[in-house]
């Protein structure tokens, strides 16, 4: 009984100490989505007559640069086991229409054609190439709170749920384990309170016999 309470009151401060890591975490993401809408606001300040910096500047052909990938990873957790966030960079290729295949190039194209480069697929060319520098820093902003803030929080968010079930499992068995006590103790009353009485009665019986 006293080793399931303190188990208890050990996830619970477990508990606690990962509340106040979500709540700090919750905190700097705040500030830092603040700090991404102050600059697209000074952006859109700053730029020429009739542009703005948002959703009508691309189309469906825009891909995330950034993908989430979730791995079970063991660790001292009450389950053993609690998944991991993690963000990770791609580089996904621009959707273009389908063409006719071309013809096949001669030896003088192959000599004359130069390697092909890496392209650079940065969301800020599509609002052109001379990006001011709040649009920059914003988008700074943003790639710091999708690769280490978020991830975080998902991260401190699944061990806190996974506290939260090993408390309430103890519990029960804490539960269980009082009822069974106090079970136990009725019937250990019961049965005491029987030998008097069965005492009694060989008293009585003797009395009459004499």
């Amino acid at each position: 009984m006293a080793s399931t309470k303190l188990d208890i009151d050990n996830l619970l401060q477990r508990y606690l100490e990962l509340l106040d890591e979500y709540t700090q975490l919750r905190a700097a993401l705040n500030t830092l989505q603040s700090g991404i809408y102050h600059d697209l606001a000074r952006a859109n300040f700053s730029a020429e007559r009739g542009i703005r910096y948002g959703l009508d500047y691309y189309d469906d052909r825009m891909q995330a640069t950034r993908k989430v990938a979730v791995t079970a990873t063991t660790t001292t957790a009450p389950s053993g086991l609690v998944p991991i966030f993690t963000v990770s960079q791609t580089n996904p290729a621009a959707k273009t229409p389908s063409s006719p295949a071309p013809a096949e190039p001669t030896t003088s194209d192959l000599e004359e054609k130069e390697p092909p480069k890496p392209q650079k697929h940065d969301p800020l060319r599509w609002f052109g190439i001379l990006t001011p520098m709040p649009l920059r820093h914003a988008q700074t902003q943003a790639v710091r709170a999708v690769e280490e803030l978020l991830p975080q929080l998902a991260t401190v968010s699944a061990a806190m749920a996974d506290v939260e079930l090993a408390v309430r499992r103890a519990r029960k068995k804490r539960a269980k384990a009082e009822a069974a006590a106090e079970k136990a103790q009725q019937q250990q009353q019961q049965q005491q309170q029987q030998v008097p009485s069965r005492e009694a009665a060989r008293s009585s019986q003797g009395e009459v016999s004499l």
